[in-house]
């Protein structure tokens, strides 16, 4: 993903469903943490059970990217108020 960017270029990325649990068929699938993992931490967006989501317990950060905002949105399919958030990446 780094390479498709500019330099100082960033990544916004519409996390949905963060809901649904990730064991179950889709589409659409889970992606709890998924980004968190594919960017920051630089994994293959695979998670083990147990796995650190969301970055906001000070796990280790090892990917290209740095998550600069994260942001609820203030509005949003009913299914997913709440849960679906919005990220921004450098």
């Amino acid at each position: 993903m780094r390479e498709l960017l500019r330099p100082n270029g960033v990544l916004v990325c519409l996390e949905f469903p963060l809901y649904k649990d990730r064991k179950l068929p889709g589409p659409p699938w889970g992606l709890a943490g998924v980004h968190w993992n594919l960017l920051a931490q630089g994994g293959d967006g695979i998670l083990a059970e147990g796995t650190a989501t969301t970055g906001e317990n000070g796990e280790e950060a090892s990917g290209s990217f740095e998550r600069l905002a994260y942001i609820k949105p203030t509005r949003t399919y009913k299914v997913g108020e709440g849960t679906d958030m919005l990220s921004i990446w450098g």
